[in-house]
């Protein structure tokens, strides 16, 4: 185990070295910043389940992101107690406060790629096999006709437009764990888990749904 504490830290200070940048270190406090605390991607959320055309994905990426913070924030982070990585090594630096809480897995890569990923999957186009007329030939196609309705009672969103929107917010992810290692609040090893944490547990939220919708109708489409 210490030697691939040794081998993280050490891949840290060689980022951040690589990396560093006057004009890149305010930049990176920003992208940080949207992972702050998981506030904004708690107002993506409630703006999503406000207006009816994506209440439906609002619920998908709302419980990703409760599943995610309590997995991440409430029981990986205190099982395991990780010591930030500027403690044990002293040419870390650190460009912000202490968060006051363990380092493995990140919370802040966790927290976003939840609800970034149960959008992204969520309005994937569905494959379908179409046969070629007037020939055996058997094609796998896509389409975004036969996803869900991302809204409530028949009224939804374009999910071509709303899986661009997922892709946006999967990227504005990974900058963030990108920004806490450029920040010096993490190990390489505690920002890629808990990208994976939000990316799995995301896709248990959207398989259990999935089963769920099958025998029960999909979500919205009746009043509460």
């Amino acid at each position: 185990m210490e030697a691939f504490t040794q081998f993280d830290g050490n891949l840290l200070i060689a980022i951040q070295n690589a990396l560093n940048a006057d004009w890149l270190t305010p930049i990176m406090k920003i992208i940080t910043f949207f992972g702050e605390g998981g506030y904004f991607w708690i107002a993506v959320c409630l703006f999503l389940l406000i207006f009816k055309r994506t209440r439906r994905l609002g619920i998908l990426c709302t419980l990703s992101l409760m599943f995610t913070f309590l997995c991440c924030n409430l029981v990986l982070k205190p099982l395991i107690d990780r010591t930030r990585p500027w403690i044990t090594f002293t040419a870390v630096n650190a460009m912000l406060p202490p968060p006051g809480d363990s380092s493995f897995p990140s919370g802040h890569s966790a927290n976003a790629m939840g609800p970034a990923w149960a959008m992204f999957i969520s309005t994937m186009p569905v494959k379908h096999k179409v046969r070629k007329e007037g020939s055996d030939e058997v094609r796998l196609m896509r389409s975004y006709d036969e996803v869900p309705c991302l809204g409530w009672k028949g009224a939804g969103a374009d999910p071509r437009l709303m899986h661009k929107f997922g892709i946006a917010g999967v990227v504005l992810a990974l900058l963030i764990g990108l920004s806490r290692l450029y920040l010096g609040m993490h190990y390489p090893s505690d920002v890629l888990c808990g990208l994976l944490v939000g990316i799995i547990c995301a896709t248990i939220i959207h398989l259990a749904i999935k089963k769920i919708e099958s025998t029960r109708g999909i979500i919205g489409r009746e009043s509460i």
